[in-house]
């Protein structure tokens, strides 16, 4: 174990090193025209003060334009170095590998290959060359699932964390309370886990107390939730298959089948959600009742919901952008790890890869060659996730089919 211990830091470390010294100049220029001028802002007004222009993210993501400010100095250092802004992203990439592989624990105590998540391009596009956050609160929220079952308060600490960095977060709170309810022993640890989560939460605050910006970022977080019309802003998901114009210039409010595509969405992402997540629950519930501890099956159980959970949040739901479908690798990855079949994590990474390809700085793309240029590709990808979201479910009902042997612990590796 040890061996492995130091093989696996000294490689993650070298393969981090290997990133940032690669790392891209070249961004979505959309997005990163935001982050400049958010950075600029706050480097003018304070951090105190953001909320009073037009910054629109959680205070998370806030703290680390601050901290960049920080290290570039002068305004002409900020503007033209913002590029490193993704050293950030990046940073998160590997996040959940280094808590995971790097110190001796018993949270998932396996052999994790690593390579396959780091060296996976669909896997860090998004932070490296796309330049966008989602790593953040995914990894963050994926780290409370893996966590919580152990450590319920850290485990917290995390998902708020995650939540106030971006409000998809919210998708992962039905597997976070099911692995709350097994790791809860009695009701002092409530309420620990509710003090530790409210004194993340106003620590996170303390800059914006006396300026107002607390009831503005809850303004922001109110309307985050609608913010566009879009039936999918380039998610090619299920609405690419059932619209006969293209869903990104649909309007979500329009009628389709007696009710609105919004309607249409939440209600197959709920039934698609009530699928994955009843089965769940009777399992943690007798694994509760029998008071078992965590053991492999119980592990992919929550890996595999979690990740069906957000990939049908990103399949059915409407106003979904293509970056959207990022917390489903992670899911998927370490259901992977623990069942030791990569199929899903691997038949995921493409149609991720694809979609963020196809939509950065169109025409022409990052990857050499014109993907998007085929023939309905948009419909090509949109097949591929309905695959994915097939095969997944047919996992998910062999899981839940199987008989869990109750062991007294995990394996080590």
């Amino acid at each position: 174990m040890e061996h492995y211990l130091k093989k696996a830091r000294i490689e993650i470390a070298l393969i981090f090193l290997l990133f940032l010294y690669l790392l891209p100049r070249v961004s979505m220029e959309y997005d990163m025209n935001f982050w400049k001028e958010w950075a600029l802002t706050i480097h003018r007004v304070g951090l105190a003060h953001a909320y009073d222009t037009d910054i629109n993210y959680f205070p998370v993501y806030l703290y680390g334009l601050w901290f960049y400010d920080l290290l570039q100095g002068s305004e002409k250092a900020i503007a033209d170095h913002i590029y490193c802004i993704k050293i950030l992203f990046v940073c998160f990439d590997f996040l959940p590998v280094v808590v995971l592989c790097c110190f001796r624990q018993r949270w998932l105590p396996f052999k994790i290959p690593y390579a396959y998540l780091l060296l996976n391009i669909a896997y860090v596009f998004n932070s490296m060359i796309w330049g966008q956050i989602d790593s953040m609160y995914a990894n963050l929220a994926f780290l409370a699932v893996v966590l919580i079952p152990f450590k319920p308060g850290w485990g917290w600490v995390l998902y708020v964390l995650a939540l106030n960095t971006k409000a998809q977060a919210i998708v992962f709170l039905p597997v976070i309370l099911l692995a709350t309810y097994f790791g809860t022993r009695n009701f002092k640890h409530v309420l620990s886990y509710a003090w530790a989560s409210i004194a993340t939460q106003a620590i996170l605050l303390i800059p914006f107390y006396g300026t107002g910006g607390v009831a503005k970022l809850l303004a922001h977080a109110g309307n985050s939730v609608g913010l566009y019309h879009n039936l999918s802003i380039s998610a090619f998901n299920i609405w690419y298959l059932l619209s006969r114009q293209n869903p990104y210039f649909v309007n979500d409010a329009n009628v389709f089948f007696l009710f609105s595509y919004r309607t249409c969405g939440l209600l197959m992402f709920g039934l698609a959600a009530i699928l994955v997540l009843w089965p769940a629950a009777k399992m943690v519930y007798r694994y509760k009742v029998a008071g078992k501890v965590v053991d492999v099956h119980l592990q992919k159980v929550l890996f595999l919901g979690a990740g069906m959970v957000c990939l049908s949040f990103f399949y059915f739901n409407s106003e979904m952008h293509e970056r959207y479908a990022h917390p489903v690798l992670i899911c998927f990855f370490f259901y992977g790890v623990v069942s030791r079949n990569y199929w899903l994590y691997a038949i995921a990474s493409l149609p991720y890869l694809l979609s963020l390809d196809k939509c950065f700085s169109f025409p022409d793309g990052y990857l050499p060659w014109a993907h998007f240029k085929l023939l309905y590709a948009s419909v090509i990808i949109a097949l591929w996730y309905s695959l994915t979201i097939a095969y997944g479910g047919y996992l998910y009902y062999r899981l839940n089919q199987t008989a869990s042997p109750y062991p007294t612990s995990i394996p080590d590796c």
